[in-house]
């Protein structure tokens, strides 16, 4: 039946589709060798007050005597950004075990004056004290208001997604003639292994919906105005309006849409961000009465 599909198709479309699983097979490709160099290549080195950043082409040493500004950056597992007045230097926490961030963080910490560290605050609530607190031999044990995410959890959830999309996919495709149709499964494929990928075997702890109501209602407002710009994008097909064509009153849709959500991503980020903020203050605290008691 799939052969029967492809034969039938026009050559134009076979071309897109082959065109289309190249780019995909390529991207992947290339992710997959950057990770494997970076893997083999890549080194930090920190001997007395010399930093010796090697990437997988470059490699950029900095005399840490010479910094004039670090910047700490609480995104994903950690950013650390050095700057002398000539050198630039980038530190991906992500790239090092727990032991050797931890490591990291306490060396610059202490070594680099602190009237030049900048977004110290929210480095440390996010990242440097988790850091501190993290036992790898300890199992998760979430609250009453969070919930464990395992792998198996993320297959239980995705793998009947994917399996469904496989066989509407393949359906469609022979139904109506679109051999892309069969791609139909690689988004929710990608998006399996790549939640598989960042979630630890031993799982991860996280804030369950219902106990806050700031996210729940961001993802309740989403839901409300996804089926909202669907409806007017649906109704537009029905409507005819003199003076404004389909095609246009489809873009302004979706123009407006995107604004909106824009906005309100803005509005609920700036909102994590305070609580973050005011959260910090109890984390720099411990961080510093730890770091006295170590002394």
């Amino acid at each position: 039946m799939l052969w029967e599909i492809i034969t039938e198709a026009p050559a134009n479309q076979i071309l897109k589709q082959m065109i289309f699983a190249g780019a995909i097979c390529t991207f992947f490709v290339v992710i997959s060798l950057y990770l494997i160099f970076s893997y083999y290549f890549a080194s930090l080195t920190i001997q007395d007050n010399q930093l010796i950043n090697q990437g997988i082409l470059l490699q950029k040493e900095l005399d840490l005597e010479r910094v004039r500004q670090l910047r700490w950056i609480g995104g994903g597992a950690g950013i650390i950004k050095l700057k002398t007045l000539t050198e630039k230097s980038t530190i991906y926490l992500d790239n090092f075990v727990f032991e050797d961030r931890l490591w990291i963080v306490e060396h610059l910490r202490n070594q680099i004056p602190e009237s030049i560290q900048e977004g110290w605050d929210l480095f440390c609530h996010r990242i440097a004290m988790p850091l501190r607190q993290y036992d790898p031999h300890a199992l998760p044990v979430p609250d009453q208001d969070e919930i464990l995410l395992t792998r198996k959890r993320w297959d239980r959830l995705l793998l009947p997604c994917i399996l469904l999309t496989a066989v509407v996919g393949v359906i469609a495709a022979w139904k109506f003639g679109l051999p892309r149709l069969l791609t139909a499964p690689v988004l929710p494929t990608v998006l399996w292994l790549s939640l598989r990928f960042a979630t630890p075997r031993q799982g991860m702890v996280a804030q369950n919906l219902n106990a806050n109501p700031k996210q729940k209602s961001q993802l309740a407002f989403y839901g409300w105005f996804l089926l909202v710009s669907l409806f007017l994008l649906y109704l537009s097909r029905f409507v005819n309006f003199p003076w404004l064509d389909k095609s246009t009153f489809s873009s302004c849709v979706s123009l407006i849409a995107m604004c909106i959500v824009f906005w309100k991503s803005y509005q609920f980020g700036k909102a994590i961000e305070q609580k973050h903020r005011e959260a910090s203050k109890t984390s720099v605290q411990e961080w510093e009465a730890e770091q006295h008691n170590c002394e």
